[in-house]
């Protein structure tokens, strides 16, 4: 009995590492050419182990950090104009998630550009829930054994057989015995007018209450009254935050999530120092070892910037911009413009579609690279989004002595005077 115990537990575990070894859906040994498609199934799955795994041993030359919007200026748009590049930007990812994918990525013998994608939502600590993916893809990249005996990784093989072979699958399902009777539930009843606040009444909970939001804690850096001349009507740098008087029908996806996720976004929102640590952190490493740093902010639709400004975010909106062009370069794409006017340029009030991606990218090789080929190749694909690269490109600056903004079309940088 203790034999054939111990040789079931044997085969359990032998079974997922030979599945996985021949799926291999992450590609760490490409062994077996199924004919998957292994990145589009397998990546959105767990976005740092495929990234982790298909990292080339010797790294890139640029190297893209962010969640999903970074994630979209898409690896074979840099390569397209010449880049030697590798995109490690996550679908949601975490400000810790970035941070420690760049310890993996700092040592990389032929780093010289970070450009990292960062909007204000992801300073605050419980966005996504603070998730960090990272180190478990980094333990299963390094580790062949853990990879092959991972029973996630052997869902993912399953996935990618299922997706390959969706006839096969539905065959085989309609030849297993289905052993749980169908389950049938009760009509609901539920009123029309029924909302959370009826759950707290007096007739479910005794003395129970909605928590309430809570105000914005901004790190010290951040809170600190340095000289922005903003006042009530914003001094100076009035002409960057001008109220937006934009009032239009959304489709139904973008309406959703400026009404529902814009109040997620800011209605608790708390700055964390410990996450902008982080961030200081790269930035000086970076100086030291004379890697180019620039930072983006993503652009969202107008009405997803009003939102953010109606839970009383606008004073810290600049002052991050501020703080963020001490540490390097910022490219920002959120604000007012006829490019955030424009739903045509969005799939949703959050992303831009490709066209879009392929100008920004444009923009960025301008300002970081001082190849004539990868120079003339970004020039010949500029479109009405103008980055203020170059003086002709400037249709206004602003400046208080220490942070300036050159502004072109449907884009700012942000740089800091060390003088």
């Amino acid at each position: 009995m203790f034999a054939f115990s111990l040789g079931a537990a044997f085969a359990a575990g032998l079974t997922p590492f030979l599945f996985n070894f021949v799926v291999d859906p992450y590609g760490m040994n490409n062994r077996f050419d199924l004919d998957l498609e292994k990145f589009r199934v397998s990546e959105r799955a767990h976005y740092p182990l495929w990234k982790m795994i298909n990292f080339p041993e010797d790294g890139a030359e640029v190297v893209i950090l962010g969640d999903s919007r970074a994630r979209a200026l898409r690896e074979k748009i840099w390569k397209g104009l010449g880049h030697d590049a590798f995109n490690f930007a996550y679908g949601g990812a975490t400000i810790s998630e970035i941070y420690d994918t760049f310890l993996h990525v700092k040592s990389s013998p032929k780093l010289k550009t970070l450009v990292v994608g960062l909007p204000l939502r992801s300073f605050d600590p419980d966005h996504r829930g603070g998730m960090n993916r990272v180190p478990e893809a980094i333990r299963l990249a390094q580790d062949p054994i853990s990879y092959y005996s991972s029973w996630f990784v052997a869902k993912m093989s399953l996935r990618n057989l299922q997706h390959r072979y969706p006839g096969f699958f539905r065959k085989l399902e309609r030849l297993t015995p289905e052993w749980v009777g169908t389950a049938k539930a009760a009509e609901d009843k539920q009123p029309d007018d029924f909302n959370l606040s009826d759950l707290v009444g007096r007739g479910y909970c005794r003395d129970c209450v909605l928590p309430t939001g809570k105000k914005a804690d901004p790190h010290p850096g951040l809170a600190r009254q340095i000289n922005l001349g903003l006042g009530r009507g914003y001094g100076h740098w009035g002409h960057l935050w001008s109220s937006v008087a934009l009032n239009r029908d959304l489709p139904g996806k973008f309406e959703r999530q400026v009404r529902k996720n814009g109040a997620n976004d800011w209605e608790g929102f708390r700055f964390s120092e410990e996450l902008w640590e982080k961030i200081e952190t790269i930035a000086s490493w970076s100086r030291e070892n004379n890697v180019q740093l620039v930072f983006v902010i993503p652009p969202t639709i107008v009405e997803m910037q009003q939102r953010m400004a109606g839970f009383g975010f606008t004073d810290l909106n600049h002052r991050f911009r501020v703080k963020l062009s001490e540490l390097a370069p910022v490219f920002d794409f959120d604000f007012d413009s006829k490019f955030t006017r424009d739903l045509s340029r969005f799939t949703d009030a959050y992303h831009f579609r490709g066209k879009s991606a392929h100008a920004i990218v444009g923009e960025i090789s301008l300002l970081i690279s001082d190849n004539k080929r990868i120079r003339q190749r970004a020039q010949r694909k500029r479109s009405d989004i103008i980055c203020p690269v170059s003086p002709a490109d400037t249709s206004d600056t602003f400046s208080d002595g220490t942070a300036t903004v050159v502004e072109g079309q449907s884009c700012r940088i942000w740089t800091w005077n060390h003088g």
